[in-house]
């Protein structure tokens, strides 16, 4: 059996040399490359033509976004462990090795993952150490991914015997189909333990949205939705600890669309209050009296100063 299966969905990519730089800098272990054309159409024959070799290329007879491709990759891929590459982002040298190494000493329902390193238009770069002072603990796990998340799911190895338990990614999830991921994951009693020296690197470009901005009602209701999904799996007895985590990531939605679709993230909120009366909105102290004292004008003011100054653009990945 294959080791290692590397599935990208596709869909109108400008290329595919991220793949290929991963692909040459990962040969040490044995691995096949799948990519999924998500129906990209007849423009782009050139683009999948500069395919490496050694690719298998799914072509899929409509578009049916990101997580239904990665599907259809993970339905074809032979790899004992499954790792996912968005075809846009880079892996570091020797990046499936480490990975593989730490998932095959078979600890207990441990999945290995590698930090997030943001690389951003301007040069500038950012690593997610936020996993730092977390605990090989599921439930704490899946609190913190909830709020701030510590990992991407690229980041992560999984075993394909465990995905095709679940289900694979949520189809029916426009957006945040990857976090619902990670989440049933960390609900299942899994949990993840970072593999230092080596990143997941998430390519930030100055030109074009990627999939995961946000900018329509549609995914705002899908990564509410999300939030639904973790109540349902409660069954009704959710924990208080993991209530007011809830609630802080539906304000954290509310604040993401308060501008365009105000009416929505007000009832959010107030969603949010009856899932935990007494949440206070999971944000930095002085952020929290801004809002407190001009509201979420005051606050997307200066985030969006910070981020200025910082030379990071808004929206993206968190993990």
């Amino acid at each position: 059996m294959t080791r290692v299966s590397v599935i990208t969905p596709a869909f109108r990519p400008q290329g595919f040399d991220a793949l290929a730089r991963s692909m040459a800098v990962n040969t040490d272990v044995d691995a096949e490359w799948i990519v999924v054309d998500d129906a990209s159409g007849p423009d782009y024959e050139a683009v999948f033509a500069t395919l490496p070799e050694g690719v298998t290329l799914i072509r899929q007879p409509e578009n049916r976004r990101q997580g239904a491709a990665r599907n259809a990759g993970l339905a074809r891929a032979q790899g004992k462990w499954i790792k996912f590459l968005d075809a846009d982002d880079e892996l570091d040298p020797g990046h499936l090795a480490a990975l593989l190494a730490v998932a095959e000493q078979g600890q207990d329902k441990a999945l290995p993952f590698a930090a997030t390193k943001h690389v951003f238009a301007t040069g500038a770069t950012h690593v997610n150490d936020s996993w730092r002072d977390l605990p090989a603990d599921s439930a704490v796990q899946h609190r913190r991914q909830m709020l701030r998340p510590f990992l991407h799911h690229c980041g992560a190895l999984y075993p394909r015997a465990l995905l095709v338990r679940l289900g694979g990614y949520d189809e029916s999830l426009i957006t945040d189909e990857d976090g619902d991921l990670l989440l049933r994951i960390l609900h299942a009693g899994y949990h993840f333990t970072p593999v230092e020296g080596v990143f997941y690197l998430y390519v930030h470009h100055d030109t074009g949205p990627r999939v995961s901005a946000d900018d329509d009602i549609a995914k705002m209701r899908s990564r509410i939705r999300a939030c639904d999904k973790v109540a349902e799996r409660c069954g009704g007895e959710m924990p208080p600890d993991l209530a007011r985590a809830l609630a802080q990531r539906m304000d954290k939605i509310a604040m993401t669309y308060w501008t365009a679709f105000p009416a929505e993230a007000r009832a959010l909120i107030a969603r949010a209050r009856r899932i935990s009366p007494g949440y206070t909105p999971d944000m930095r102290g002085a952020l929290r009296l801004l809002r407190g004292l001009g509201g979420p004008g005051m606050v997307f003011a200066a985030q969006g100063l910070y981020r200025r100054l910082k030379g990071r653009p808004k929206g993206g990945a968190q993990g």
